[in-house]
This record gives structure tokens, sequence and C-alpha cells, in this order.
């Protein structure tokens, strides 16, 4: 077997393997078994037939390029092994020729890396600091989950929920397409209509008829409509106050299930605000420290990863939109572009985020950051039954994320 390998640039290998008739024999053997298994030939047992009586039934083109498929990955493997390259994805094969078995593959190998300074990187600390003001935001975003309506005959205010029926007309005086609606329900102030719409409405009351012109954002999602004067007529049918529940005791209980005091249930508030608010600047913490990260890693990296990885990151898009009932095609049309310049933008955030990955493992492998199997093992079984086919790929998971969280808490400031 003749094997060349070749360093190249961008930390990718060049292999090229050649192989003689004799050291490709026992693939064909192989791949003349298999396919003797799934034939059916009168008088021959399944997987039992003569290799002549095979080739003959099938041709020989389908046992060599059976035996070209089992050949190529025992054959890499070998290589890649008795060469210590460490290989990072798996390689795609350009077969030179049949006759002799000959072929070659550019893969991308682990990069030398280097993270110069890193140890000199500090995230300070904030102090978290809840005020009432904070408190009682927090607890009047849960009173509106249990807000109630009362209908009115008061003038509109900010806040108030309104019906109405209404028309938009050009400076013409021509009515427009896609401006009418009858009994339209809004919350005055949660700005859903065109900016200035909701404005209008303040200080009308219930049967009040009014005109108004507003003009439409220059950014505004239908072209026809940018930038454009629109003259509305509107009705109003309703008006309705919102009652929001007092802040009692009674009311504690209803949404926590246990009986609290007023002053207990704000301290409630504080502490879970808190903790959230402690979380959130935690990760801009760990944010600020992956940027500084990436401004330090050396590295060269091959485009076949890179390639990779968009690919990934385009994955990852399609099964975000799928889950949320959008159409990753709408959403091509809507931003104008096509897969392929979808691709292209990738590439940049790929690159990036190829660099963070590999200058972390290369801190952590310096600080020496490991991790013990008990620990491995405590996690798996927190997280239930896991089928035997993912528990290598749930453990390596585990493992990178508990020492991504040492690496942190040995830079991130508390």
């Amino acid at each position: 077997m003749d094997v060349n390998v070749k360093r190249l640039p961008k930390a990718e290998v060049e292999i090229t393997v050649e192989l003689k008739l004799e050291e490709f024999q026992k693939d064909i053997n192989a791949a003349a078994k298999q396919i003797s298994k799934d034939v059916n030939i009168s008088g021959f047992r399944a997987g039992k037939v003569p290799y002549d009586v095979l080739e003959k039934h099938v041709g020989k083109d389908l046992i060599m390029n059976h035996a070209t498929d089992l050949a190529i990955p025992r054959i890499l493997t070998e290589v890649i092994k008795k060469e210590k390259l460490e290989v990072i994805v798996r390689p795609k094969v350009e077969i030179i020729s049949n006759d002799p078995l000959k072929f070659k593959t550019i893969a991308p190998v682990y990069p030398e890396v280097k993270v110069d300074g890193y140890e000199k990187i500090k995230i300070k600390a904030k102090e978290v600091k809840i005020t009432d003001k904070d408190i009682d935001e927090t607890i009047d975003n849960v009173k509106k989950q249990f807000v109630s309506w009362d209908e009115t005959d008061e003038k509109i205010k900010k806040g108030d929920k309104v019906e109405l029926d209404f028309e938009g007309f050009d400076e013409g005086g021509a009515a427009l397409e896609g401006t009418k609606s009858k009994n339209h329900p809004i919350i005055v102030g949660e700005n859903m209509m065109v900016p200035g719409f909701e404005e209008n409405l303040i200080g009308l009351k219930k049967g009040d008829e009014s005109e108004f012109t507003v003009t439409f954002p220059k950014d505004y999602h239908k072209k026809s409509f940018q930038n454009k004067k629109v003259k509305f007529k509107v009705k109003i049918i309703k008006v309705e106050k919102a009652a929001y529940p007092e802040l009692n005791e009674e009311f504690i209980e209803k949404i926590t299930g246990s009986g609290k005091s007023v002053s207990d249930f704000r301290k409630d508030v504080e502490r879970d605000l808190k903790g959230y608010k402690q979380s959130e600047y935690r990760k801009k913490q760990e944010q600020e420290f992956l940027e500084k990260v990436l401004d330090l890693a050396k590295l060269d990296i091959s485009d076949v990863l890179i390639n990779e990885e968009v690919e990934y990151m385009l994955h990852e898009m399609k099964e975000d939109m799928a889950q949320k009932g959008l159409q990753f095609e709408s959403y091509l049309q809507h931003i104008k572009k096509s897969e392929d310049d979808l691709r292209k933008d990738l590439k940049k955030e790929a690159e990036k985020r190829i660099k963070i990955r590999f200058g972390i493992n290369e801190i952590i492998t310096k600080e020496k950051i490991e991790v013990e199997d008990k620990e491995i093992e405590q996690a798996m079984k927190r997280m239930g039954e896991i089928p035997k086919e993912r528990e290598s790929e749930v453990r390596a998971q585990i493992t990178n994320s508990i020492r991504i969280g040492r690496l942190f808490d040995r830079f991130l400031e508390k």
C-alpha cells in the first residue's frame, strides 16, 4: 500500500492512498459475502454463493464498488492512527482510479492554538441591587395576568381596552385597501397599531367619531405605505377600564398556593428577582469572557471546518423555525436572499464560533481542568433514562459543560 501524507496550510492534511489488488482482496471477499446474502440464486444458499457465480449474476462493478466502500474507511482509520493525525471532521474522499484503487482526501486536523495572555483575563463582578420599584413592577406584571375589564363611559386613557371601527384614506380621499376594520380591539399604549394611531384615541369616549392623519414609518413592512400619510376615520364602539386585583393575602394564596403576608410575599419576589438578575448578569460576564478569548485566540481554521459549522448553523435555524411553525422558504423570501447567500452571511459567525471553541479548549487544557467519572455518572443519573446509543454523546456534553463552568468560575468574579 502506497500512502502519502502531506501537511497543508489552514490546519489540513492531504492523504493519498494507492492499493495493490492483493491488499484490496479481503475487502472484495467481504463485499461479495455481504452481497450474496441479499441475492437469490437458484441452487445456492444465501451467503454461500461462489464468487464467479455471483459476479456473473450481479456484475463485477457492483462488487468492486461495495468493496471500495468497505476499504476506504478501514484504510483511512489505519493511516490516521499510524500517522497520529487528529482529524476532526469525517473526510470527504475523491476516488482517483478504480484499478488500481487510488483515492485522496483533504481533512481538517486539530490546529495549533495559542491564547497568549489569557491568564490576565478578569471579568469584574457587579453587585445586583433590587429596588422597591423593581418589586412593584414585577408584582404589577403578575396582577396583569388576573386583570378584569369594566365597561365605562369615561374618556380613553392609556391602558384602556378599546373596540373601534376605522378606515384609512389617502390624501385624495380614496379608501386604502387593508386599512379598514370593524370592532377592532386595542389596548391603548401597547403600540400594536402604526405609530401615532393610539395616541389620537386618548381623550375620546364611547360613541365618539374622529379623524386624524398619521405618517407611516419609512421602514414599514409594506412598501406602498412607507412614509405615506394616511387619514383615519374612527368610531369608538366600547371602552373598558382595567380592574387589577388588590395585593392582599387572599390574592397571594391564589397565585402561590400558600398563605403569606404581603411583606413576606414582597421578600420572596425580591429574592427571586435578585436570583434572576444575578443569572442574567452571569450570562453577560460569560459572554464578555468569550469575546476576550476570541480576541486572543490565534489559529488557522480549515475551510472544510468552517463550511461544516455553517451547515450546522443552517440546520439549527431550520429546526428552530419549524418548531415555531415558520417556513424557512418564506424567511428567505422575506430577507430577499437565497440559501447560498445565507451560507455566505453565516461564515463570519461560524469562524467566530470555531475560534472561541478551540480557544476555550486550549485554556481548559492549560488550566488542567478535570472532571471525575463519578460527577458525570451523578449528572447522567439526574437526567433519568438515556438511550444507550446516546450515552457517549451525553457523557461528552456533561463533561464539556462541567469543565466550562469551572473555567468561568476561575475567571469571573462573584
